[in-house]
């Protein structure tokens, strides 16, 4: 298991409610690390203009 500290950047357009959030997140995740990923925690940092910004901590299995 490997584990990531990702800070994304999300339209302020995208539903904004938990659930919504963590799929967009999700997605986001598996598109920048190149596999899908298991979110273990985030938090909405920062609203700057159309953006939302987002820490998260998430892990990925290396196949051992």
């Amino acid at each position: 298991m490997k584990l990531h500290f990702l800070r994304l950047a999300l339209p302020l357009s995208l539903p904004l409610s938990a659930s919504q959030l963590e799929g967009s997140l999700l997605h986001q995740v598996a598109r920048e690390l190149g596999q899908t990923a298991r979110l273990l925690r985030w938090s909405l940092t920062a609203v700057e203009g159309d953006r939302v910004w987002v820490e998260v901590v998430a892990t990925t299995d290396n196949g051992y």
